[in-house]
């Protein structure tokens, strides 16, 4: 522990120590205390809490002083006097020069307690002070002693509490001491130079530069916290001090740290305002917020508004891994920070391959936006982009703006530029406005306009092109608009609202940019509302069609449904252990020119659930009743048919399973047969119309289906058994399914009278087999596959087969090939791949083909090469734009800037819809 001798020229005895509640001074005039009358009263910067108590002293009587106490300058000692036995006196310890205009007093000295670890440095009590000789002016020496702290003002000084607070600054080697001579006088030792490898790794400390994905999923932002009367005590550990009276002013140096709250300084050397919680630093200072880290050269910082600046910053932004330099950073306290003369980017430390330099920044963590003023962008050195002014986000919350443009270019638009400005109206809906210029088309506006309330989110979208200039159709203002709505009313009752529209029939060829856009034909216009209970459903719903291709005849347009209401019910708390079914549905249809009513349909049923662990039985009756109120039927068509019939189930199913091994696996085998027996007299139907049905698509889930038809205009007959038999795999580690097989078939006792119109009576005894297949082969590879074979055609025919090998690791490798057939209807080839060559390069690649029509459907090739901090992506892309050969080629570039955005076509976008599996986090 430091003491404290004080010299004065004449001869009046000066005596001056801390208060005992650690708030002010004690100073003693030939034993007489001396009050401060200049003290001011006690601030938020005097919460600092002692490393050490104060010494205690004895009463003395109390006289005023003609003039306020001199100002003392105290040091460290040198090396502590050491230990005495407690039989004997403790040596005193070297004096302290005064360094004011004040008369010196005459030399004391204060006994002091041997001196203990830093850990024990509280337990510690000071000696009271003994007079002893004027010896003379002494010189000032210093310790290195890390645990000693100053007597005279322990209200200034308190170590860090490493278990409590983790240290985020990194430990920069101690700054050099002053020595004394051989003479016993002071040597001058000059500034030392900053500790850059220290302070970057104090900056750098914790932040995965690796990562490297920007800011993903909700934001996870911690605001700057404003710093006030109640952000805590402040806590410095240092290896000297210095205090005054008035100002009440304390000077720490040698590896200062201070902390208050969740903010970190360090500094070589700090000046504290104990009144006005003003700090000053210089060397090597450090500043640590939670989201902010700012080094430089030197600092001003108050701690009570969260307020200062650094001048030759370093700054590391951690939410977003992003850092840089200025020539001053300003903390501007809520959240906001600027800095002049910049340079920011996303790199990690010693690479720069990107750099945004500007005259000025601004960092909003409020409102996650950064705003930087002229702006130059260099890649690779090579400027690419300057603006007056630059808006970008520093997470990923919604703020006003412009957004990155999206270049391109298109066999159908020619050179292809939009520009989005965001609009951020209010804290629950947002505008964005996205101008978007055609060298063959011409200029054309869009806008997205976005709600989201307690209970909706809505989504309204609309764009128009006048005078489009390829255009020859019978007029060429080009349009088109979609709303889309979900609302929550509460958590059963929900209302969703889907309306789409475009001016002609070629929009979605000349403007569409995937291939399922641009091949519809129909698009909805609907509004639903559904309700969940806890055994019943329901669902309201009015729904609508624009037919794009005016060619299409009426009677092939799809039916409207002015309105459906439709009601599911399934309660298992019937009698006896059954479970009760019922469907029921109203619906209006509607078709301009066409026959069109109203329909409804009843299907009650009761079911007995029998489940033990080695198997299940479930039989099931019930009826089926549809009836019709027909307008303009057509000819041979009832204006009032309706059909009843009943129905009968048993479905039934057995699990054997066993011990086995798969491929070096402990697994479970299990064998699992299924029978299921339909019973459904046969009703004839032929006078009834037929609004929204047709078959289902055959496969192995639909052979235990109680109606073949896919809508209730037909109610199918049937006799029949379906026999099917399933195989696992289990890992018994994992519980996953590694392999699973399956294979089943209908075998029909009564032909198939009831039909759809056109359509013959079906007398096959059997249907065909239905199989399916899916295997984890381990090391990322997987397989899937589906047939259906048909035995009564001659040899035997196969009507559909689906046949997938893939593959997909951690490093993001993606490989998919695919063979899909439907009889008459479509073959295709599928072949897809992203495969990373390197940690910086990668190839992305598909061919979809038809075999059935002999044309491309689409190909694309291309590759994405870069860093974590940056991916260039370029893409060729042919795919068909409707029937025959015509296709549109377009070439698709996109830089992406980690933390600043990505520049030109939504590559990513498209490689997640044409190639399954592939991401780009």
């Amino acid at each position: 522990m430091l003491a404290c001798t004080q010299v004065a020229a004449d001869q009046v005895n000066w005596d001056c120590r801390a208060t005992p509640d650690g708030r002010g001074w004690q100073c003693y005039r030939d034993g007489e205390l001396v009050p401060d009358p200049e003290a001011p009263e006690s601030s938020a910067v005097d919460d600092v809490q002692a490393a050490t108590p104060a010494p205690q002293t004895d009463p003395a009587p109390v006289s005023a002083p003609p003039a306020p106490p001199p100002q003392p300058l105290v040091t460290p000692d040198d090396d502590p006097a050491p230990a005495a036995a407690d039989t004997e006196e403790a040596p005193a310890p070297r004096a302290r020069e005064w360094t004011t205009d004040e008369p010196q007093p005459a030399a004391q000295t204060q006994k002091t307690a041997p001196a203990e670890p830093e850990t024990a440095v509280a337990a510690e009590q000071p000696m009271p002070a003994e007079p002893v000789a004027d010896t003379g002016p002494v010189p000032v020496v210093t310790t290195d002693d890390r645990s000693a702290t100053e007597e005279i003002d322990r209200t200034a000084v308190q170590a860090f509490d490493d278990s409590s607070s983790p240290d985020l600054l990194a430990e920069p080697e101690p700054a050099p001491r002053p020595q004394p001579d051989t003479e016993g006088q002071p040597q001058t030792v000059s500034q030392p130079a900053p500790d850059l490898a220290a302070i970057s790794a104090s900056l750098d400390r914790d932040i995965d530069w690796e990562r490297c994905n920007f800011i993903s999923g909700s934001p996870d932002i911690r605001l700057q916290a404003e710093q006030g009367p109640d952000a805590g005590p402040i806590e410095v550990n240092a290896d000297a001090a210095v205090a005054q009276f008035s100002p009440r002013r304390t000077h720490f140096s040698g590896n200062v740290e201070l902390s208050q709250g969740d903010v970190r300084m360090r500094a070589d050397e700090l000046s504290v305002n104990r009144d006005s919680g003003e700090v000053d630093a210089r060397g090597n200072v450090v500043v640590i917020h939670p989201d902010i880290r700012i080094a430089g050269s030197a600092a001003r910082y108050q701690l009570e508004s969260g307020q200062g600046e650094i001048d030759l910053a370093q700054y590391r932004i951690v939410p977003m891994r992003a850092r840089g330099d200025a020539e001053q950073a300003q903390l501007l306290g809520d959240g906001q920070s600027a800095y002049q003369n910049i340079n920011f980017t996303t790199c990690r430390p010693g690479n720069s391959d990107w750099q945004l330099t500007a005259e000025s920044l601004e960092l909003d963590q409020v409102e996650g936006l950064g705003t930087a003023s002229h702006a130059k962008l260099r890649f690779f050195d090579v400027p690419v982009l300057y603006t007056p002014t630059l808006t970008f986000p520093i997470d990923n919350r919604r703020r006003s703006g412009l957004l990155i443009p999206s270049v391109g270019y298109r066999d159908q638009t020619g050179f292809d530029l939009s520009v989005p400005y965001y609009l951020n109206l209010a804290e629950n809906y947002d505008l964005t406005l996205t101008p978007r210029l055609m060298s063959k088309r011409g200029l054309m506006l869009g806008g997205e306009f976005r709600l989201l309330t307690e209970t909706t989110e809505a989504t309204l979208e609309a764009e128009f092109l006048p005078n489009d200039n390829e255009y020859d159709g019978d007029n060429d203002d080009r349009a088109a608009a979609s709303l889309n709505s979900t609302t929550s009313f509460n958590a059963r009752t929900i209302a969703q609202l889907r309306l789409n529209w475009v001016r002609d029939d070629d929009h979605l060829r000349d403007f569409g940019n995937n291939l399922a856009i641009t091949s519809e034909s129909h698009l909805e216009r609907a509004g639903e509302l559904h309700y969940h209970g806890d055994t019943w459903d329901a669902l309201g719903r009015v729904q609508y069609y624009q037919t794009i291709d005016e060619d299409i005849a009426d009677e092939d347009r799809p039916y409207s449904r002015l309105p459906q209401l439709l009601m599911l019910l399934k309660d298992p708390d019937g009698i006896a252990g059954t479970t009760y079914h019922l469907g029921a549905e109203y619906v209006n249809f509607d078709r301009s020119g066409t026959m069109d009513g109203q329909r409804i349909a009843l299907a009650p049923a009761v079911s007995l659930p029998l489940h033990k662990p080695w198997g299940f039985v479930e039989p099931k009756i019930g009826a089926r009743y549809v009836g019709y109120d027909l307008d303009n039927p057509d000819p041979g068509i009832d204006d009032s048919a309706s059909t009843l019939t009943g129905m009968f189930s048993l479905d039934s199913g057995l699990y054997f399973d066993r011990s086995a091994g798969f491929f070096g696996n402990a697994v479970t085998h299990t064998l699992e047969p299924r029978l299921f027996y339909l019973y459904v007299p046969e009703e004839d139907q032929d006078d009834q119309p037929v609004f929204d049905t047709g078959l289902f698509d055959f496969n192995f889930d639909n052979l235990f289906r109680e109606n073949r038809f896919n809508g209730l205009d037909r109610i199918g007959d049937a006799n029949q058994l379906t026999l099917a038999l399933t195989s696992r795999m289990i890992s018994d580690t994992s519980g996953a399914e590694l392999l699973r097989g399956s294979i089943g078939q209908i075998f029909y006792f009564e032909d198939r009278e009831v039909t759809l119109p056109g359509e013959t009576v079906e007398d096959d005894s059997s249907s065909a087999i239905a199989a399916e297949l899916a295997a984890e082969l381990g090391g990322g590879w997987y397989t899937r596959g589906g047939l259906q074979w048909d035995p009564h055609d001659g040899n035997g025919n196969t009507d559909q087969a689906l046949a997938q090998l893939g593959y997909r690791d951690r490093e993001n490798r993606v490989f998919n090939a695919a063979y899909r057939l439907r009889d008459g209807v479509t073959e295709q080839t599928d072949l897809a791949v992203f495969w990373p060559v390197s940690e910086r390069l990668g190839f992305v690649a598909r061919h979809n083909y038809s075999l059935q029509e002999d044309r491309l459907l689409e190909a694309l090739a291309g590759f994405e090469y870069g860093r974590c901090c940056w991916k260039m992506r370029a893409i060729a892309r042919r795919a068909t734009n409707g029937e025959g050969d015509d296709h549109d080629t377009s070439i698709m570039l996109q830089l992406e800037l980690n933390g600043l955005g990505r520049f030109g076509d939504d590559i990513d976008n498209a490689l997640e819809r044409s190639i399954y599996g592939y991401g780009t986090d």
